[in-house]
């Protein structure tokens, strides 16, 4: 998190008087991010928990109470009016989609509790939590099948006004004499049993059941003696601050347990946080309704409802238009299967007990919907749906719920986008037509919604129309949409790359900075991406270390490009970081989950014999093409290479040729150098020493330096007339009508003047610098794909 100063104001000098928390305040300075200003006087926008217990392990000791006593937390903070995610044995890929909810969740004004009961081990200064199918055979296996608490802590940090982690976790250590590596430096470090010491961010509180490298004990009854302390403490005292509760909790085990135990914390809180659920906040006093499931008589009847998705759905005030008699109180009596229930009132939301009677009318009833993302491309409709069952004036209703997709959301929706859906294509399957269509309808009915103007800004990237997407990517930021910032950071890059190809270099301070305020509000994107600028392109070590520390908080939320940078990092031979069983663990995690990246990262490993594989050309071929289907800008250009070496076979110049011009076609400047040279020394049927001059000159101005260098070292081979063949070649592609024949006379004069005209530009009369400025205006004509880059 961001520096971060509070704000005091004093009352009125007196003998006891004590300056009062105001605001939270974030200058507005700090690394360029816009100030953040939180009004400590009223209460969070959102009380959100995320509840685990991990107690049936696969390859470590089961934990008998673990579920226990997450159950038995969830109902404390469920009565308190704590939204509630609540989780049992989660596995690795579990973790990745809880937290992926809880971003999408969440927001800077969010109260957040996470509380986890399960095995956790330290290593070095990092703690880490245990899946229920985590196994531990590598020193590489560390980041796949552990969570690490630091990450956790960042990512709820930047998604909340006041974070709460309790840890009923220090078993003993379930991985005894293993070791792995946790950070940037190849050094393998012992797991240990317990926490380290922990860090807070600012305005959090983390609670560890014991002190740190000690064992928390499990107890003799279903519960463990700290949870059990933990509940008992709060059903007596729901209104007492934590800070206090907690030393009432820290009594009771130092007790039970013989002094055997003694739960730890470390506070940054500059507010009170207590678990009491606040009835007098105005729309929350809602009471339990002890009659109104068994006394309800059941009708049989159902109530559909078609309401669009979005973010949340008011089903209450549905309900109150759709039924036939009024409901003036209504009790839920069966929660939805996939969504939650959830209370609004103003600008604060509030979790709905179940079988809380609404005593102040249906319209606070909202829908959020808590399903995985969906892949557009799979829903065969494009709706949601769901059911629950609530009860009023003695009779139940079963609702049936549809849920619409927007169709600007359908076409344009973005992955792990924190304000979106859930519904998200990558850029390569966004139906342009159809996309903007209907982003722009969405727009003009709803012109402040920021979801849909960074959506219609992901289509116009897609038709590479910059500034259309700029303008709908700031008016999303200004409209408070997450994901914006990322992309006015990415676009300041794609401007580069447009024109320059592929090649990544360190991107402008002004990208820089727009990533970092990405960070700063949570979006898993912006950690990727101003990582992998740090660790691959930063000269200083601490730079580097940040960008490793962002990757790996990526990759938490299962970021397979995360995955594949970091991979692709470690298996660069002869460099300082050359770890090839590393990174191939990171480049197999990604392909196993469909990344395009991950497939081509494979298909290199498999082509080459890296990481310790034995070669395979047939596997690489495959994994590769795999990538070409999927998009992926490099692909072809290995491919052709293939065909060009023979690993397939006897060498196949024209199928070699095929590939570097579909390499070419999306930016890769090597597929044009390579297509080149095999034109000029093989001479493919069909193909001409000026079908070489023509690639190799929109190679030279593509942003790849090696390859612009061979693509220039064999037009200083060529003579003249095929220079002047290839100029012809690029002229005909850019609308003449002129046949390419090395005859550069009166009628190839005209036609370039003609062409300078239509592009409004001279062309120099040296025949290189001629190719160089029509090779530009070639790709300035036919821009490749940078979404895919």
């Amino acid at each position: 998190m961001a520096a971060i100063v509070v704000v005091l104001s004093a009352g009125h000098a007196t003998a006891q008087s004590d300056q009062t928390y105001v605001t939270l305040e974030r200058p507005a300075e700090v690394l360029g991010m816009p100030g953040l200003s939180i009004d400590l006087t009223t209460p969070a926008t959102r009380r959100y928990a995320l509840v685990i217990g991990n107690g049936a392990y696969l390859h470590a000791p089961p934990l008998a109470n673990a579920v226990a006593d997450a159950r038995l937390v969830a109902s404390v903070l469920k009565q308190s009016g704590y939204i509630v995610q609540e989780y049992e044995d989660l596995d690795r890929r579990g973790f990745e989609a809880a937290l992926r909810r809880m971003i999408a969740d969440t927001g800077k004004g969010s109260e957040i509790v996470i509380y986890y009961a399960g095995h956790g081990v330290q290593i070095g200064n990092s703690n880490r939590l245990i899946p229920v199918d985590a196994e531990i055979d590598s020193i590489y296996d560390l980041p796949f099948e552990t969570v690490s608490l630091s990450s956790l802590l960042s990512i709820a940090g930047a998604r909340s006004r006041s974070l709460v982690v309790i840890l009923d976790s220090c078993r003993d250590n379930p991985f005894p004499d293993r070791g792995a590596i946790v950070g940037l430096d190849a050094i393998p470090q012992e797991l240990r049993t317990g926490f380290a010491a922990q860090d807070s961010p600012v305005n959090s509180l983390i609670v560890f059941s014991t002190s740190p490298g000690a064992v928390a004990l499990d107890g003799q009854g279903a519960n463990s003696p700290f949870t059990e302390a933990l509940y008992n403490a709060a059903i007596a005292a729901p209104d007492a601050p934590l800070d206090s509760l907690l030393k009432d909790v820290r009594r009771r085990v130092y007790s039970v347990t013989g002094g055997r135990q003694v739960p730890w914390e470390s506070s940054s809180l500059v507010e009170t946080v207590s678990f009491d659920s606040d009835p007098s906040t105005p729309g929350f006093q809602n009471v339990l309704a002890a009659d109104a499931v068994p006394g309800a008589e059941a009708t049989g009847a159902s109530l559909a409802l078609s309401l669009p998705l979005d973010r949340k759905v008011r089903v209450g005030t549905a309900l109150r238009d759709t039924a036939a008699q009024p409901m003036a109180a209504i009790t839920v009596t069966r929660p939805p299967q996939y969504g939650r229930l959830e209370l609004t009132s103003g600008e604060t939301t509030r979790g709905l007990v179940p079988l809380t009677q609404m005593t102040e009318g249906v319209e606070n009833l909202v829908y959020s919907n808590s399903q995985p993302e969906l892949s557009a491309l799979a829903m065969t409709v494009p709706a949601i749906t769901d059911e629950f069952t609530v009860a009023s004036d003695g009779k139940a209703q079963t609702v049936q719920l549809t849920l619409n997709v927007d169709p600007c959301d359908y076409q344009a929706g973005d992955h792990l986008d924190p304000d979106g859906v859930g519904v998200a294509r990558y850029p390569n399957e966004i139906d342009v037509d159809a996309a903007l269509a209907a982003c722009e309808a969405a727009v003009a009915r709803e012109p402040t919604n920021g979801r849909f103007h960074y959506e219609l800004g992901r289509v116009h990237l897609a038709l590479l129309n910059l500034d259309a997407a700029e303008a709908e990517f700031t008016l999303a930021r200004e409209y408070g949409h997450t994901r914006a910032w990322h992309a006015l950071g990415m676009l300041v890059i794609a401007r580069e790359q447009i024109t320059a190809g592929a090649a990544r270099t360190r991107a402008p301070e002004e990208a820089l900075a727009l990533l970092a305020m990405g960070v700063d509000q949570g979006d898993p994107y912006a950690y990727h991406s101003l990582g992998q600028q740090l660790l691959e392109l930063a000269d200083d070590p601490a730079l580097k270390r940040q960008g490793f520390d962002l990757l790996s908080r990526s990759l938490e939320v299962g970021h397979t490009f995360s995955m594949n940078t970091l991979g692709y990092y470690f298996l660069q031979e002869g460099t300082d970081h050359y770890e090839p069983e590393r990174g191939l663990r990171y480049v197999q995690e990604s392909a196993a989950r469909g990344d395009i990246y991950g497939y081509d990262n494979m298909g290199w490993v498999m082509l080459n014999g890296a990481g310790g594989v034995a070669r395979d050309p047939k596997a690489a071929l495959d994994w590769f093409q795999k990538a070409s289907e999927g998009g992926h800008p490099r692909s072809p250009t290995s491919i052709g290479r293939m065909y060009f070496n023979g690993d397939l076979g006897a060498p196949d110049f024209a199928e070699a040729v095929k590939w570097y011009d579909e390499g070419l076609s999306r930016g890769d400047a090597w597929g044009g150098a390579n297509g080149a040279w095999v034109i000029a020394q093989q001479t493919p049927a069909g193909l001409t020493l000026g079908d070489a001059v023509a690639r190799a000159a929109k190679a030279m101005v593509l942003r790849d330096a090696e390859a612009a260098a061979s693509a220039q070292q064999l037009i200083d081979r060529l003579p003249s007339n095929a220079l002047d063949m290839g100029a012809q070649v690029m002229m005909h592609e850019l609308g003449s009508d002129i046949v390419p024949d090395g005859a550069f006379g009166p009628a190839s004069e005209a036609a370039l003047a003609a062409l300078g005209e239509k592009f409004s530009t001279t062309f120099p009369v040296d025949r290189k610098e001629r190719l160089n400025e029509l090779a530009r205006l070639y790709w300035a004509a036919n821009p490749f794909p940078v979404i895919v880059f």
